[in-house]
Order: C-alpha cells, then structure tokens, then sequence
C-alpha cells in the first residue's frame, strides 16, 4: 500500500463533488461515488492510466444505472417562480428613471422593482400598475 499525491487528488474530487451536490440536490452522485472508489484503489493500484478508465467506467455505469431516478427526482424538484409583491392597479411614487425615461424603479416594503412604460417617466411621478409579467412590471403614469 503507498500513498501518492494521485490519492489525494482523487480524495479531493470526491470530497469537491459531495459539497457541490449538497447545494445542488444530489445528482452528482455518480462521480464523488467514483472518485471515492478509486481513491480506495489507488492505494493499491498505482497506475493513472488505469485509475482513469476505471473512474470513467464506473462513473458512466452508475449514472446508466441511476438515470430514471435522477430524471424522475429532477421532475419532481419544486419550480421556483418569479413573484413580486405587487399587484395590477397598486399605485407607487416612481423612486428613479432611466436616461431614457422609458425605465425606472418603485418602492414596496423595501424592495425596488424595475418597471417599464409606454410614456416618459419621470422620479417623483405617480404611477399605477397595469401588468405583471413574472418580475416584469408595466405601468402607467397617472395624470392629477
């Protein structure tokens, strides 16, 4: 048994992949499982070239054997939607403009949504919300 700078790089990728798929939800599985394995063989096996084709090979067949439950655990993952917090017909103070003045910023609860119009606004006017598009917020200028 002798262990060279190969062991730790191989601990390392598998140490590297783990943390990664911690924040991502487990789907790299097959290669920090690989990794590990041939970590485990290096310090009986010392030639690269073969710890590669062994990596590889066990890295494909793991992922070939596991791909309907990743596919079906990537289907069921929650969808993550774009909501604001504003709502058709609310009515803000337009916080700042654009160069243009086509773009600016509003104000709700603290946070600043991008808002778009069809005429030139400007900081200080008086808007109100005619769409919501995910995060894309349309407005209007109110005229006193």
């Amino acid at each position: 048994m002798n262990v060279g700078i190969y062991d730790f790089i191989w601990l390392g990728i598998a140490i590297a992949f783990l943390i990664a798929d911690t924040f991502i939800g487990f789907v790299l599985f097959p290669i920090y499982i690989s990794a590990f394995a041939v970590f485990i063989l290096d310090l009986f096996i010392n030639n690269i070239a073969l710890e590669v084709g062994i990596f590889i090979i066990l890295a494909v067949s793991i992922f070939l054997i596991f791909k309907p439950k990743i596919k079906r655990f990537l289907q069921n993952m929650p969808r993550i939607e774009n909501k604001s917090l504003v709502s058709v017909g609310d009515e803000f103070f337009v916080e700042e403009v654009s160069e243009d003045g086509y773009f600016g910023k509003i104000k709700k609860e603290g946070i600043f949504y991008n808002v778009s119009s069809n005429e030139k606004i400007q900081k200080g006017d008086r808007v109100r919300v005619t769409r919501v598009d995910g995060l894309k917020i349309f407005v209007e200028k109110i005229n006193k």
